[in-house]
């Protein structure tokens, strides 16, 4: 072994014409491993930068869409879950995508829970499409066939066994129900008394107020129950107040487009000005049709009787039987998904279904 490294070291010495001592072959092995690892640290570096260049992957939207149409409308209802920005999505009837500027109800942009979309239509779609485009690629949100007949609002239900949506009005009636209950079971207030006489049914105090988005709203008002009633219209911006003073009223509302009214003993108000000179107004019949805002001040105040009574809060029975405390709703207004029901006459079973800032006397 040792006349090979001589004859190692020999030849080097023939080559260069200098002697390799033994700490330069040992420094020569450390520079190698320092290149090796500068070449690993190179390669790690560019995978790094490689890989943490591209754009994270953008995150699709989980929202819940409920969808119908008409022969002239489609419309978009945010259910839950995020909101959407405008612009970021896209709407698809029968292929064709839908070019004009919907109409948002309820609120402003992003489009958030509760609010609705309304695309203008030529004619009743079969088949609806809502696709995601935020920047990330294409994404379908939501897909609804529109049952029944052409020229009737079909919500999107849910596919059946054969495929498809339910095939009869008693499968869309039976799905708006259950679509309704699901969401009112965590937000609703559901109070009934059986008033027996005039002077027990519920006091009442406060403003409703809409802001109008369209021109199709009309109140039909007279100046007492056995007078014929004059019909007034309002347009788009017009700003209804109805103010309750121990008003029996009816008042039906489901959607922003479907508030159904009547009304005794109430002032109405257009732009803050009364509407007309009457000393009470006498609501015969009358629609809201679109709205783009809604507050209430109005309060409700049941009669310290003893009345058999009905009360739940979402979903959970509170009282069922005899009851003789007040219980006064605060601030009543639709529970969502946008329904409310008011009924306050005398001497007849008074209702109250939706929501309030504030419910007392329960307890």
């Amino acid at each position: 072994m040792t006349a090979m490294k001589d004859t190692g070291s020999m030849a080097v010495q023939e080559v260069t014409g200098c002697k390799l001592r033994n700490n330069e072959r040992a420094v020569s092995e450390i520079v190698g491993i320092a290149l090796l690892l500068a070449v690993v640290v190179m390669g790690v570096g560019i995978v790094a930068v490689t890989i943490y260049s591209q754009p994270m992957p953008e995150k699709t939207p989980q929202v819940e869409i409920l969808i119908s149409a008409s022969s002239n409308v489609v419309s978009l209802t945010h259910n839950g879950g995020d909101p959407l920005e405008e612009g970021s999505f896209y709407v698809l009837a029968d292929g064709t995508r839908l070019t004009g500027t919907p109409t948002l109800y309820g609120g402003t942009w992003p489009w958030s829970i509760g609010e609705v979309l309304n695309y203008s239509v030529d004619s009743t779609p079969d088949q609806v499409l809502v696709v995601y485009d935020g920047g990330g690629g294409a994404v379908l949100l939501k897909s609804a066939t529109i049952s029944g007949a052409a020229g009737t609002a079909g919500p999107d239900v849910p596919a059946g066994p054969g495929g498809g949506g339910g095939n009869s009005q008693e499968d869309l009636d039976a799905w708006v129900v259950d679509q309704f209950v699901g969401q009112l079971k965590n937000n609703s207030i559901y109070l009934a008394q059986d008033i027996k006489s005039n002077s027990d049914f519920w006091k009442s105090s406060g403003f409703f107020n809409f802001t109008l988005s369209d021109d199709g709203t009309y109140l039909e008002i007279a100046n007492n129950a056995n007078q014929d009633p004059g019909k007034y219209n309002f347009t788009q911006g017009d700003v209804i107040s109805i103010h309750l003073t121990d008003s029996p009223i009816r008042f039906f509302a489901i959607g922003y487009e479907g508030w159904h009214i009547s009304a005794g003993d109430v002032t109405v108000y257009k732009n803050g000005q009364k509407l007309t000179k009457n000393n009470k107004d006498y609501i015969k019949g009358g629609r809201i049709y679109g709205y783009s805002n809604f507050t209430s001040s109005v309060i409700i105040r049941t009669r310290n009787k003893d009345l058999q009574t009905e009360l739940y809060i979402n979903n959970t029975p509170i009282i069922n039987g005899a009851w003789n405390q007040t219980i006064t709703l605060t601030n009543v207004r639709p529970a969502e998904p946008t329904l409310m029901i008011l009924d306050i006459s005398k001497n007849d079973p008074n209702y109250f279904l939706g929501t309030a800032d504030s419910i007392t006397g329960y307890s």
